[in-house]
């Protein structure tokens, strides 16, 4: 089985920008379980609105855009499209970046682009794999 990265540290983050997003959006949310392969599920009166991954960065979103755009796996995509098919109910991808909290929202699933990359820090071959590129114009800012 692969090593877990998310920590205790990482899932407060998490919970944070779902407090600050759902206090903006008037909802709330659950932490759904792994086998779903997304992070949270957004409700008003316990109805389903939309499904929701949140990620935290160490830089700024520009210096995302400089790289080429946000990198999101190819497998976590694809959960959001499957669940999108099964509900249609849109996705948002939550980024926390050292200028703020973004968000772009899905409903079709075409990639800007698709790439192989990751990170090599951890020694874990798992992270070396295909990415779907998002343009940072897709991303507003909260």
């Amino acid at each position: 089985m692969r090593q877990m990265y998310e920590n205790e540290e990482t899932k407060a983050s998490e919970e944070e920008v779902m407090n600050h997003l759902c206090l903006k959006w008037s909802c709330s949310f659950s932490k759904m379980p792994i086998r779903y392969n997304l992070d949270y599920v957004l409700s008003v009166d316990k109805k389903a609105v939309a499904f929701c991954e949140v990620k935290t960065r160490n830089y700024e979103m520009e210096k995302i855009n400089e790289l080429g755009g946000y990198l999101m796996s190819l497998g976590k995509w694809m959960a959001a499209k499957n669940t999108y098919d099964a509900t249609n109910l849109p996705f948002l991808l939550a980024v926390k970046t050292l200028d703020g909290i973004w968000y772009a929202k899905f409903t079709s699933f075409k990639p800007d682009d698709v790439m192989v990359m990751g990170r090599t820090d951890r020694g874990d071959w798992q992270d070396i794999e295909p990415c779907v590129v998002i343009n940072c114009n897709r991303f507003k800012k909260i």
